[in-house]
């Protein structure tokens, strides 16, 4: 109840439109496994996914396809995922690894997570340990550090633990600012983005305190209108409290 092959080979699953190719097949009909080796790929033009990698294992009674090694997955021509030991789910289209992964979209967003679980239909992505690099390669790039969250890529909004941002040096038109903000969580929508226990400064950055900065209970940050409001807010100089203000942008 075995059946190998040699060379490069291909199956295609009848119950679905789900092509496999490989230099080298495996096919247990007893268990109703196929283990797929060297340049596999596995796609589904109608759902619109492709994974490749060079070790890869599909349970059919499952519909559990795990791959071993560097392994890239693009989903709906938006997102491509180079990662590690991927596990995809087909009936619940879900994707996900333990390892570290990168993730390119089409907006020229870059993620770097240590681990992921990706709803393809949702398009929703939890994850932990996360960069976000906007703007890829281009001019004006913002960076996104989070210690985990939850975000749903279609709609462009999130909510994340232990946030830092750091924004492109001449948004407030002064190339030799840095800006950032720090807080305690965050979450965005519309261009908007709300910090919880935030604090701001766009002094440039060095190995002392920066000369000021402003903490606040709540910061939020307009990227359209280029604009900062806070709440319950302290101006510190040299981590010093000097003014509160309740309110001010």
């Amino acid at each position: 109840n075995i059946i190998i092959t040699q060379g490069k080979s291909k199956a295609i699953d009848l119950n679905d439109d789900m092509i496999i190719e490989g230099d080298e097949f495996t096919y247990n009909k007893s268990l109703n496994t196929i283990n797929a080796k060297k340049k596999v790929i596995i796609e589904d033009k109608i759902k619109n996914y492709k994974l490749l990698s060079e070790d890869i294992t599909y349970l059919r009674n499952q519909e559990k396809i795990f791959t071993k090694g560097k392994t890239q997955a693009l989903i709906n021509s938006k997102y491509d995922f180079v990662s590690k030991d991927v596990v995809f789910l087909k009936k619940s289209m879900q994707l996900s690894s333990n390892q570290d992964t990168r993730i390119i979209d089409s907006n020229k967003q870059l993620y770097n997570l240590s681990n992921f679980v990706f709803s393809i239909d949702k398009e929703e992505l939890k994850a932990e340990k996360i960069l976000i690099t906007t703007n890829y390669n281009l001019p004006k790039s913002d960076k996104y550090f989070f210690s985990s969250g939850i975000f749903n890529l279609k709609e462009k909004k999130y909510i994340a633990k232990n946030t830092k941002i750091e924004l492109h040096k001449d948004i407030f038109d002064d190339s030799e600012n840095d800006p950032r903000l720090s807080g305690v969580s965050s979450s965005h929508e519309n261009d908007i983005t709300t910090i919880n226990k935030g604090i701001f400064t766009s002094c440039k950055k060095n190995d002392t305190c920066p000369p000021w900065s402003v903490k606040a209970d709540k910061i939020i940050h307009n990227k359209t209108k280029k604009q900062l409001i806070y709440e319950n807010a302290f101006l510190r100089l040299y981590d010093i409290p000097i003014f509160y203000l309740p309110k001010f942008f």
